[in-house]
C-alpha cells in the first residue's frame, strides 16, 4: 500500500483569538479570586476583622492574607477560634470554603469562558 503526503496551509487570525481567549482568562480568574475571598470571609478568624479585612490579590491567582499571624491563624488546626461575629471561623478557611463552594466556581468560570457572565 502507498501513502502520500498533502501539505496545506490554514490562516487563522491567531492574534484575534488570542486576545479575545487571553481576556477571557483574565475575567475568569479575577472572578475566582473575588468569589475566594468572599466565600472564604466566613471561616476566616473575626475578632476586630483585621485578618479578614487584610486580604489582597497579589496577582491573578495569588491570595494573600497580609497580617503577620496570618500563616499561624491559617495552619493552627489546635487554636481555639471565636466563633461570635463567624460562626463558622477556624483554620484552613480557602480549603473550607472551597469544599462548600467549588461547584459555584466552576459554574462561574466556565460561565465567563462560555462568552458569559458568571
Amino acid at each position: 500500500m502507498s501513502s502520500f503526503n498533502v501539505d496545506f496551509a490554514v490562516d487563522i487570525k491567531t492574534a484575534y483569538l488570542q486576545g479575545r481567549y487571553e481576556k477571557l482568562l483574565e475575567q475568569a480568574q479575577n472572578f475566582l479570586d473575588s468569589e475566594v475571598i468572599r466565600q472564604s470571609r466566613p471561616f476566616v478568624p473575626f475578632v476586630q476583622g483585621t485578618l479578614a479585612n487584610t486580604v489582597v490579590i497579589e496577582e491573578p491567582g495569588s491570595i494573600v492574607y497580609v497580617q503577620p499571624y496570618a500563616r499561624r491563624q491559617y495552619y493552627g488546626d489546635s487554636f481555639t477560634f471565636t466563633k461570635t461575629f463567624h460562626p463558622d471561623a477556624g483554620a484552613r478557611w480557602i480549603d473550607r470554603a472551597k469544599a462548600a463552594h467549588l461547584a459555584d466556581w466552576r459554574r462561574g468560570v466556565e460561565a465567563i469562558l462560555k462568552g458569559g457572565n458568571a
